[in-house]
């Protein structure tokens, strides 16, 4: 039965998070068990880092309000009754310090995303089930043109997370050659992704540009 709400300080305010004890992670040979209240928590402890990554970023979300199960799926567009979906749109009744941004997507559709304007927002997303966040490659004063070029290397086929690992070095030296720091960071179940910031100079478009000719040097 779900317990009561709690309260928790994340960066000076207070955050309500209803059913704390809801477990979103089962314990497993390897792990203890993880509560929703212990998801936000870990926001909060995380924030100097978690900060850099989504400050002022539009950010879709990954809910899973039942918690994470063997066997759980994501809702898609041809079926949705999934156990979790992307919450891609701004949500009704967030309290006045979760702030939106507008964004355009590829479809050319608008739509008001939530912004990830302090570590609070990030604690009361965890309230709200979320466990992922993607954030754009852009932040709030120019959703047009994006501050970070992203290399992707997702494995297929017979590709493995070591083949991305070891694409992620080889990138990192061409960077490295060409005067630029990136930075690798995991990426879903078995991907890798490259970040570089960049000056938001250029659109879309130019660094999808940048990032095909990258490929094509690597």
């Amino acid at each position: 039965m779900a317990s009561d709400a709690v309260e928790i300080e994340a960066g000076g305010r207070s955050v309500r998070v209803s059913s704390p004890d809801r477990v979103i992670f089962e314990a497993t040979d390897f792990s203890a068990e993880v509560t929703k209240l212990m998801v936000a928590q870990y926001y909060v402890a995380v924030e100097d880092g978690l900060m850099r990554a989504l400050r002022d970023r539009p950010v879709a979300l990954e809910r899973w309000p039942k918690g994470v199960r063997a066997g759980m799926v994501m809702s898609t567009r041809a079926d949705s009754h999934g156990d979790a979906f992307y919450q891609k749109r701004m949500m009704r009744g967030a309290p006045p310090y979760v702030e939106s941004t507008r964004v355009l997507f590829p479809s050319g559709r608008p739509a008001d995303e939530m912004c990830m304007t302090e570590i609070a927002v990030a604690a009361w997303a965890a309230h709200m089930g979320a466990i992922t966040f993607h954030p754009w490659p852009t932040r709030r004063d120019d959703n047009d043109r994006p501050d970070e070029l992203r290399i992707d290397l997702d494995p297929f086929g017979s590709a493995t997370f070591a083949d991305a690992v070891r694409v992620a070095a080889v990138a990192r030296d061409l960077f490295d050659e060409l005067g630029i720091r990136a930075f690798a960071k995991t990426s879903g179940k078995r991907g890798v992704h490259v970040y570089v910031r960049i000056a938001p100079q250029w659109t879309f478009t130019d660094v999808r540009h940048a990032a095909i000719a990258f490929a094509r040097e690597a």
